[in-house]
């Protein structure tokens, strides 16, 4: 059972095309893609650990709260590096590997499933650590039931052209790096909206 889960975190994950960014950003693209040859899973895990917690500082700042919230900072930038990480990296690799042609038809069927499966699971997760924070994990279901299909609502208008620019373009081993800098501004809205009547 382990083998066979460190197969499936491992599998289609190394990049096979190094990036090629011209100007400044060059030398960082290069390093990037030598760290994603090296340890793929660290680093997208160190990327979206990064990019959560830069969101939720910036949800922070939009809610113009008096004191930093360091607890809420630090469970972000931990569902970033610890869940969302993994799972999309895990996520991106099988969903590739059972539809791998990226056709029109093909594209939507692989951004429907991402809409049905791994969105509302990364959004239950934030939902989850929310309410741990607040008043208990007991509020979950009453949370997903008030919140769950609204913020899917708002999802449909902004993942399926992410997932379109993703499938259609961006080599495998960096669609997760992609998703990562589309999810900064999503990020944001799910931070809001999870602590939506929290104090």
């Amino acid at each position: 059972m382990r083998r066979k889960l460190a197969a499936l975190l491992l599998a289609a994950t190394r990049p096979t095309n190094a990036l090629r960014v011209p100007g400044a950003l060059g030398a960082a693209a290069q390093t990037y893609a030598r760290c994603m040859d090296k340890a793929p899973l660290a680093t997208k895990a160190a990327t979206s650990a990064v990019i959560f917690g830069a969101s939720d500082a910036c949800a922070q700042k939009l809610e113009r709260v008096k004191e930093p919230d360091a607890t809420r900072l630090l469970t972000t930038t931990a569902i970033g590096g610890l869940y969302f990480a993994p799972a999309a990296h895990v996520w991106y690799a099988q969903i590739t590997r059972l539809i791998p042609k990226n056709g029109l038809k093909e594209i939507l069927t692989k951004a429907l499933l991402g809409q049905i499966f791994f969105g509302p699971l990364v959004t239950i997760v934030f939902f989850a650590a929310a309410c741990a924070q607040g008043e208990g994990l007991s509020t979950l279901p009453a949370k997903i039931k008030a919140d769950l299909l609204q913020v899917q609502i708002a999802g449909a208008g902004f993942w399926p052209f992410v997932d379109l620019i993703s499938y259609a373009f961006i080599p495998i081993a960096y669609i997760p790096l992609f998703v990562n800098c589309a999810s900064f501004v999503w990020t944001i809205f799910l931070s809001l909206k999870s602590r939506v009547g929290k104090k």
